[in-house]
Protein backbone atom coordinates (compact mmCIF):
# COMPACT_ATOMS: atom_id res chain seq x y z
CA UNK A 1 0.00 0.00 0.00
CA UNK A 2 1.53 3.52 -1.14
CA UNK A 3 1.99 6.51 1.77
CA UNK A 4 -1.33 8.41 0.14
CA UNK A 5 -3.49 5.71 1.04
CA UNK A 6 -5.36 5.49 4.54
CA UNK A 7 -8.50 3.43 5.55
CA UNK A 8 -11.20 4.37 7.73
CA UNK A 9 -14.67 3.08 8.37
CA UNK A 10 -18.03 5.33 8.21
CA UNK A 11 -21.15 4.25 10.79
CA UNK A 12 -22.12 2.01 7.90
CA UNK A 13 -19.31 0.34 7.88
CA UNK A 14 -18.50 1.38 4.64
CA UNK A 15 -14.82 1.21 3.82
CA UNK A 16 -13.80 5.03 3.20
CA UNK A 17 -10.57 5.74 0.99
CA UNK A 18 -8.76 9.15 1.92
CA UNK A 19 -5.12 10.65 -0.04
CA UNK A 20 -3.19 13.11 1.04
CA UNK A 21 -3.63 14.96 -2.57
CA UNK A 22 -6.88 15.78 -1.96
CA UNK A 23 -7.87 15.98 2.01
CA UNK A 24 -11.22 17.53 1.70
CA UNK A 25 -12.91 14.79 -0.31
CA UNK A 26 -13.29 10.98 0.12
CA UNK A 27 -14.03 7.74 -2.19
CA UNK A 28 -16.53 5.41 -1.06
CA UNK A 29 -18.80 2.42 -2.14
CA UNK A 30 -22.28 2.85 -3.54
CA UNK A 31 -25.02 2.16 -1.54
CA UNK A 32 -28.95 2.26 -1.89
CA UNK A 33 -29.20 5.40 -0.22
CA UNK A 34 -27.06 6.81 -3.40
CA UNK A 35 -29.26 6.00 -6.01
CA UNK A 36 -31.40 9.00 -6.33
CA UNK A 37 -28.60 10.87 -6.22
CA UNK A 38 -26.52 8.76 -9.21
CA UNK A 39 -29.69 8.61 -11.49
CA UNK A 40 -29.80 12.66 -11.44
CA UNK A 41 -25.67 12.67 -11.64
CA UNK A 42 -25.52 10.44 -14.61
CA UNK A 43 -28.18 12.41 -16.33
CA UNK A 44 -25.51 14.57 -17.59
CA UNK A 45 -25.85 16.27 -20.75
CA UNK A 46 -23.05 15.36 -23.80
CA UNK A 47 -23.25 16.52 -27.42
CA UNK A 48 -23.48 13.88 -30.07
CA UNK A 49 -24.26 14.79 -34.28
CA UNK A 50 -26.11 18.46 -33.21
CA UNK A 51 -27.96 17.31 -30.50
CA UNK A 52 -27.12 17.73 -26.61
CA UNK A 53 -27.98 14.20 -25.16
CA UNK A 54 -28.85 13.03 -21.29
CA UNK A 55 -28.06 9.10 -21.09
CA UNK A 56 -30.34 8.70 -18.18
CA UNK A 57 -30.51 5.39 -16.19
CA UNK A 58 -34.10 6.06 -14.41
CA UNK A 59 -35.38 5.35 -12.02
CA UNK A 60 -32.59 3.42 -10.46
CA UNK A 61 -28.76 3.38 -11.76
CA UNK A 62 -27.69 0.70 -9.37
CA UNK A 63 -30.37 -1.69 -11.18
CA UNK A 64 -29.53 -0.61 -14.49
CA UNK A 65 -25.54 -1.07 -13.66
CA UNK A 66 -26.30 -4.82 -13.81
CA UNK A 67 -26.86 -5.03 -17.29
CA UNK A 68 -23.98 -3.10 -17.66
CA UNK A 69 -21.71 -5.04 -15.78
CA UNK A 70 -21.76 -8.61 -14.27
CA UNK A 71 -20.24 -7.26 -11.36
CA UNK A 72 -20.56 -3.41 -10.57
CA UNK A 73 -17.99 -2.07 -8.60
CA UNK A 74 -19.30 1.87 -8.29
CA UNK A 75 -17.31 3.91 -5.90
CA UNK A 76 -18.53 7.58 -5.29
CA UNK A 77 -16.47 10.94 -4.24
CA UNK A 78 -17.54 12.63 -1.32
CA UNK A 79 -16.99 15.83 0.78
CA UNK A 80 -15.28 14.81 4.22
CA UNK A 81 -17.95 17.22 5.72
CA UNK A 82 -20.65 15.41 4.29
CA UNK A 83 -20.17 12.15 3.34
CA UNK A 84 -24.04 11.45 1.98
CA UNK A 85 -23.54 14.03 -0.69
CA UNK A 86 -22.23 12.40 -4.07
CA UNK A 87 -19.97 14.72 -6.07
CA UNK A 88 -18.43 12.63 -8.49
CA UNK A 89 -18.65 8.53 -9.66
CA UNK A 90 -17.23 6.14 -11.60
CA UNK A 91 -17.67 2.26 -12.13
CA UNK A 92 -15.37 0.10 -12.50
CA UNK A 93 -17.10 -3.23 -12.61
CA UNK A 94 -16.43 -6.36 -14.01
CA UNK A 95 -16.86 -8.10 -17.01
CA UNK A 96 -17.36 -11.68 -18.12
CA UNK A 97 -16.08 -12.17 -21.49
CA UNK A 98 -14.05 -14.01 -23.79
CA UNK A 99 -10.57 -12.45 -24.67
CA UNK A 100 -8.24 -15.09 -27.21
CA UNK A 101 -10.94 -18.00 -27.04
CA UNK A 102 -10.33 -17.99 -23.18
CA UNK A 103 -12.84 -16.87 -20.36
CA UNK A 104 -11.56 -13.96 -18.52
CA UNK A 105 -12.43 -11.01 -16.30
CA UNK A 106 -12.37 -6.75 -17.46
CA UNK A 107 -12.43 -3.80 -15.84
CA UNK A 108 -14.50 -1.81 -17.64
CA UNK A 109 -14.55 2.36 -16.71
CA UNK A 110 -17.66 3.63 -17.44
CA UNK A 111 -19.40 6.50 -16.36
CA UNK A 112 -17.49 8.93 -15.25
CA UNK A 113 -19.31 12.25 -13.74
CA UNK A 114 -18.70 15.10 -11.50
CA UNK A 115 -21.65 17.49 -10.27
CA UNK A 116 -20.68 20.95 -11.96
CA UNK A 117 -19.88 22.49 -9.21
CA UNK A 118 -17.33 20.23 -8.05
CA UNK A 119 -15.57 19.73 -11.30
CA UNK A 120 -11.75 20.26 -11.54
CA UNK A 121 -8.46 17.81 -11.34
CA UNK A 122 -8.46 17.63 -7.47
CA UNK A 123 -11.64 15.36 -7.31
CA UNK A 124 -10.68 13.58 -10.83
CA UNK A 125 -7.08 13.17 -8.86
CA UNK A 126 -8.72 11.37 -6.45
CA UNK A 127 -10.63 8.79 -7.82
CA UNK A 128 -7.04 7.81 -10.22
CA UNK A 129 -5.19 8.19 -6.71
CA UNK A 130 -7.95 5.47 -5.32
CA UNK A 131 -7.17 3.31 -9.01
CA UNK A 132 -3.58 3.69 -7.98
CA UNK A 133 -3.79 2.39 -4.52
CA UNK A 134 -6.13 0.13 -4.79
CA UNK A 135 -6.35 -1.85 -7.71
CA UNK A 136 -3.79 -4.15 -8.63
CA UNK A 137 -1.60 -2.17 -11.24
CA UNK A 138 -1.12 -4.75 -13.61
CA UNK A 139 -5.12 -4.35 -14.36
CA UNK A 140 -5.88 -3.33 -18.12
CA UNK A 141 -8.85 -1.02 -17.82
CA UNK A 142 -11.32 -0.92 -21.05
CA UNK A 143 -13.43 2.70 -22.34
CA UNK A 144 -15.53 3.40 -24.87
CA UNK A 145 -16.11 7.18 -25.38
CA UNK A 146 -18.11 9.17 -28.00
CA UNK A 147 -16.09 10.96 -30.14
CA UNK A 148 -18.29 14.23 -29.39
CA UNK A 149 -17.63 14.22 -26.05
CA UNK A 150 -14.87 16.14 -25.85
CA UNK A 151 -14.76 16.37 -21.69
CA UNK A 152 -14.18 12.92 -21.24
CA UNK A 153 -12.12 12.39 -24.48
CA UNK A 154 -9.76 15.05 -22.79
CA UNK A 155 -9.88 13.31 -19.52
CA UNK A 156 -9.42 9.89 -20.31
CA UNK A 157 -7.61 9.58 -24.07
CA UNK A 158 -4.43 12.58 -22.88
CA UNK A 159 -1.74 11.10 -21.01
CA UNK A 160 -1.46 12.23 -17.60
CA UNK A 161 0.76 12.02 -14.56
CA UNK A 162 -0.52 9.39 -11.72
CA UNK A 163 -3.38 7.97 -14.94
CA UNK A 164 -3.12 5.13 -16.25
CA UNK A 165 -1.61 5.88 -19.71
CA UNK A 166 -4.54 5.52 -22.55
CA UNK A 167 -4.04 3.15 -25.80
CA UNK A 168 -6.56 3.19 -28.53
CA UNK A 169 -7.15 0.07 -29.34
CA UNK A 170 -10.07 0.87 -32.37
CA UNK A 171 -13.22 2.61 -33.59
CA UNK A 172 -16.48 1.70 -33.78
CA UNK A 173 -19.78 2.78 -34.91
CA UNK A 174 -22.88 2.98 -33.61
CA UNK A 175 -25.96 2.45 -36.16
CA UNK A 176 -29.52 3.49 -35.47
CA UNK A 177 -30.79 1.82 -38.17
CA UNK A 178 -34.65 2.49 -39.72
CA UNK A 179 -34.75 1.09 -43.36
CA UNK A 180 -33.15 -2.04 -44.25
CA UNK A 181 -32.22 -3.17 -47.80
CA UNK A 182 -34.04 -7.51 -48.33
CA UNK A 183 -30.94 -9.54 -49.24
CA UNK A 184 -31.52 -11.65 -52.32
CA UNK A 185 -30.60 -14.86 -50.14
CA UNK A 186 -33.20 -14.31 -47.28
CA UNK A 187 -35.63 -16.94 -48.27
CA UNK A 188 -32.42 -19.25 -47.87
CA UNK A 189 -32.80 -18.85 -44.05
CA UNK A 190 -35.60 -19.50 -41.59
CA UNK A 191 -35.14 -17.84 -38.31
CA UNK A 192 -37.26 -19.19 -34.95
CA UNK A 193 -38.43 -17.63 -31.40
CA UNK A 194 -36.10 -18.68 -28.71
CA UNK A 195 -37.60 -20.88 -26.22
CA UNK A 196 -36.03 -23.14 -23.23
CA UNK A 197 -35.75 -25.89 -25.57
CA UNK A 198 -33.08 -23.24 -27.08
CA UNK A 199 -31.16 -22.80 -24.30
CA UNK A 200 -28.17 -24.77 -24.87
CA UNK A 201 -28.04 -24.97 -28.29
CA UNK A 202 -27.73 -20.74 -28.20
CA UNK A 203 -24.41 -21.39 -25.49
CA UNK A 204 -23.05 -23.64 -28.12
CA UNK A 205 -23.07 -20.90 -30.88
CA UNK A 206 -22.06 -18.72 -28.95
CA UNK A 207 -18.90 -21.15 -27.83
CA UNK A 208 -18.22 -21.30 -31.38
CA UNK A 209 -18.28 -17.23 -32.12
CA UNK A 210 -15.13 -16.99 -28.98
CA UNK A 211 -13.32 -18.01 -31.81
CA UNK A 212 -14.06 -14.68 -34.30
CA UNK A 213 -14.46 -12.24 -31.29
CA UNK A 214 -12.82 -10.61 -28.84
CA UNK A 215 -14.43 -8.80 -25.63
CA UNK A 216 -17.48 -11.28 -26.61
CA UNK A 217 -19.75 -11.72 -23.68
CA UNK A 218 -20.06 -14.96 -21.81
CA UNK A 219 -23.48 -15.57 -22.45
CA UNK A 220 -25.42 -18.00 -20.51
CA UNK A 221 -28.94 -17.64 -22.19
CA UNK A 222 -30.39 -19.90 -19.30
CA UNK A 223 -30.59 -16.79 -16.98
CA UNK A 224 -33.31 -15.74 -19.10
CA UNK A 225 -35.50 -18.39 -17.75
CA UNK A 226 -35.23 -16.67 -14.70
CA UNK A 227 -37.24 -14.35 -13.39
CA UNK A 228 -35.84 -10.68 -13.24
CA UNK A 229 -31.97 -11.89 -13.71
CA UNK A 230 -30.37 -8.68 -13.50
CA UNK A 231 -28.36 -8.82 -16.44
CA UNK A 232 -31.26 -9.69 -18.57
CA UNK A 233 -33.28 -7.00 -17.23
CA UNK A 234 -35.88 -5.84 -19.34
CA UNK A 235 -35.65 -9.16 -21.35
CA UNK A 236 -37.55 -12.32 -21.73
CA UNK A 237 -36.40 -15.52 -23.88
CA UNK A 238 -38.56 -15.01 -26.54
CA UNK A 239 -37.11 -11.82 -27.25
CA UNK A 240 -34.25 -13.32 -29.23
CA UNK A 241 -34.41 -15.34 -32.01
CA UNK A 242 -31.84 -18.10 -33.61
CA UNK A 243 -31.22 -18.12 -37.77
CA UNK A 244 -30.49 -21.33 -39.39
CA UNK A 245 -29.54 -22.26 -43.26
CA UNK A 246 -31.35 -24.49 -44.80
CA UNK A 247 -29.54 -27.65 -43.85
CA UNK A 248 -31.02 -26.75 -40.00
CA UNK A 249 -27.56 -25.64 -39.05
CA UNK A 250 -27.89 -22.57 -36.69
CA UNK A 251 -25.62 -19.69 -37.86
CA UNK A 252 -26.84 -16.78 -36.57
CA UNK A 253 -28.51 -15.34 -33.41
CA UNK A 254 -29.83 -12.17 -32.08
CA UNK A 255 -32.29 -10.39 -29.74
CA UNK A 256 -34.33 -6.93 -29.34
CA UNK A 257 -33.73 -5.59 -26.14
CA UNK A 258 -36.42 -2.48 -25.27
CA UNK A 259 -34.40 -0.57 -22.23
CA UNK A 260 -36.95 2.17 -21.90
CA UNK A 261 -37.81 0.82 -18.98
CA UNK A 262 -34.18 1.66 -17.33
CA UNK A 263 -32.27 3.61 -19.60
CA UNK A 264 -33.61 6.40 -21.75
CA UNK A 265 -31.84 8.42 -24.55
CA UNK A 266 -33.33 12.16 -23.88
CA UNK A 267 -33.08 15.31 -26.44
CA UNK A 268 -32.19 17.76 -23.91
CA UNK A 269 -31.59 20.72 -26.88
CA UNK A 270 -30.83 20.95 -30.98
CA UNK A 271 -28.40 22.89 -32.75
CA UNK A 272 -29.69 25.51 -34.16
CA UNK A 273 -29.06 24.49 -37.95
CA UNK A 274 -31.09 21.26 -36.64
CA UNK A 275 -33.75 22.89 -34.99
CA UNK A 276 -34.57 24.38 -37.92
CA UNK A 277 -34.50 21.92 -40.22
CA UNK A 278 -35.72 19.39 -37.81
CA UNK A 279 -39.46 19.88 -38.62
CA UNK A 280 -38.63 19.62 -42.47
CA UNK A 281 -36.92 16.63 -41.53
CA UNK A 282 -39.98 14.76 -39.76
CA UNK A 283 -42.47 15.03 -42.65
CA UNK A 284 -39.40 13.37 -45.10
CA UNK A 285 -39.18 10.95 -42.31
CA UNK A 286 -42.74 10.30 -42.14
CA UNK A 287 -43.10 9.86 -46.03
CA UNK A 288 -39.68 7.39 -46.07
CA UNK A 289 -40.93 5.32 -42.86
CA UNK A 290 -37.27 6.46 -41.03
CA UNK A 291 -36.07 7.20 -37.75
CA UNK A 292 -37.98 10.83 -36.73
CA UNK A 293 -36.25 13.32 -34.30
CA UNK A 294 -38.41 13.86 -31.42
CA UNK A 295 -39.31 16.93 -29.29
CA UNK A 296 -37.30 18.79 -27.39
CA UNK A 297 -37.10 16.85 -23.71
CA UNK A 298 -38.58 13.50 -25.35
CA UNK A 299 -36.82 10.87 -25.59
CA UNK A 300 -35.96 8.31 -28.56
CA UNK A 301 -38.09 5.07 -29.24
CA UNK A 302 -35.64 2.57 -30.22
CA UNK A 303 -34.73 -1.15 -29.37
CA UNK A 304 -31.18 -2.60 -29.03
CA UNK A 305 -30.16 -5.45 -30.51
CA UNK A 306 -28.83 -7.83 -28.52
CA UNK A 307 -25.84 -10.68 -29.70
CA UNK A 308 -26.17 -9.71 -33.64
CA UNK A 309 -23.71 -13.03 -33.79
CA UNK A 310 -22.75 -14.96 -36.98
CA UNK A 311 -19.46 -15.84 -39.02
CA UNK A 312 -17.91 -12.36 -39.71
CA UNK A 313 -16.88 -13.29 -42.99
CA UNK A 314 -20.87 -14.16 -43.64
CA UNK A 315 -22.35 -11.11 -45.46
CA UNK A 316 -25.64 -12.79 -46.78
CA UNK A 317 -25.99 -14.48 -43.16
CA UNK A 318 -25.70 -11.27 -41.27
CA UNK A 319 -27.87 -9.03 -44.21
CA UNK A 320 -30.64 -11.24 -43.35
CA UNK A 321 -30.21 -10.89 -39.68
CA UNK A 322 -30.46 -7.02 -39.97
CA UNK A 323 -33.28 -7.45 -42.37
CA UNK A 324 -35.17 -9.62 -40.06
CA UNK A 325 -34.55 -7.54 -37.02
CA UNK A 326 -35.49 -4.42 -38.97
CA UNK A 327 -38.95 -6.16 -39.77
CA UNK A 328 -39.64 -7.55 -35.80
CA UNK A 329 -38.65 -3.84 -34.55
CA UNK A 330 -41.66 -2.46 -37.01
CA UNK A 331 -44.28 -5.58 -35.62
CA UNK A 332 -43.12 -4.13 -31.92
CA UNK A 333 -44.20 -0.53 -33.41
CA UNK A 334 -40.47 0.91 -32.87
CA UNK A 335 -39.08 2.96 -35.40
CA UNK A 336 -35.55 1.78 -35.08
CA UNK A 337 -33.09 -0.44 -33.36
CA UNK A 338 -28.75 0.62 -33.16
CA UNK A 339 -26.09 -1.73 -33.24
CA UNK A 340 -22.61 -1.56 -32.61
CA UNK A 341 -19.98 -2.96 -34.78
CA UNK A 342 -15.96 -1.97 -34.96
CA UNK A 343 -14.55 -0.57 -38.29
CA UNK A 344 -12.39 -3.61 -38.85
CA UNK A 345 -15.64 -6.18 -38.11
CA UNK A 346 -15.99 -7.12 -41.71
CA UNK A 347 -20.11 -7.01 -41.74
CA UNK A 348 -19.53 -3.38 -41.38
CA UNK A 349 -19.63 -3.05 -45.41
CA UNK A 350 -22.97 -4.13 -45.17
CA UNK A 351 -24.33 -1.15 -43.26
CA UNK A 352 -24.43 0.66 -46.37
CA UNK A 353 -27.09 -0.93 -47.32
CA UNK A 354 -29.36 0.39 -44.45
CA UNK A 355 -30.49 4.27 -43.63
CA UNK A 356 -29.03 4.57 -40.24
CA UNK A 357 -27.75 7.19 -38.15
CA UNK A 358 -24.02 6.81 -36.85
CA UNK A 359 -22.42 7.66 -34.08
CA UNK A 360 -18.83 7.23 -33.87
CA UNK A 361 -16.48 6.09 -30.64
CA UNK A 362 -13.54 5.14 -29.64
CA UNK A 363 -12.40 2.24 -28.13
CA UNK A 364 -9.40 2.04 -25.32
CA UNK A 365 -7.12 0.72 -23.36
CA UNK A 366 -5.53 2.26 -19.79
CA UNK A 367 -2.60 0.81 -17.77
CA UNK A 368 -0.43 1.61 -15.54
CA UNK A 369 2.15 -1.18 -16.58
CA UNK A 370 2.80 -0.12 -20.37
CA UNK A 371 1.30 -0.97 -23.73
CA UNK A 372 -0.98 -3.79 -22.98
CA UNK A 373 -1.84 -4.68 -27.10
CA UNK A 374 0.05 -7.93 -26.81
CA UNK A 375 -2.49 -9.09 -24.34
CA UNK A 376 -4.88 -9.38 -27.16
CA UNK A 377 -4.58 -11.41 -29.88
CA UNK A 378 -5.62 -8.12 -32.98
CA UNK A 379 -6.52 -10.94 -35.35
CA UNK A 380 -9.80 -10.58 -34.03
CA UNK A 381 -12.66 -8.88 -33.72
CA UNK A 382 -13.76 -6.67 -31.03
CA UNK A 383 -17.03 -7.43 -30.05
CA UNK A 384 -19.63 -4.64 -28.64
CA UNK A 385 -22.79 -5.15 -27.22
CA UNK A 386 -24.85 -2.05 -28.10
CA UNK A 387 -27.02 -1.99 -24.86
CA UNK A 388 -24.38 -2.68 -22.17
CA UNK A 389 -21.85 -0.10 -23.15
Amino acid sequence: MSLNVLYAQNDNDNPIYRSKNEPNFLVRDATQADDEQLVQLIAETMPSNGMTLAFERYPSYLSASHAQYNRPDIKLVVPEENPAQVVGMMNLGWRYCFINGQPELLRYVADLRMHPAHRGNKVLRLLMDYVYDEIPLDTIFESVVLEDNTVACNILHNERKGFPKPFHYDDIRTFTVSQAQKPVQFGRYHFEQMNTNHVSEANAFISTMKQHYNFLPNYDFSGLAESNHPFWLSMNIHDFYLMYDQNHQIVGLYGLWNQKAFKQTRVVDYSLPLKLMKPFYNVYAGLRGVFSLPKKNDAFEYLMIHSALCHPEQQDVFASLIFHAKQQTKLRRKQAFCITLANNDPRIHWMSNTTSHIIQAKHYFHSFKGNPYSTFDRNKISYFEVGRI
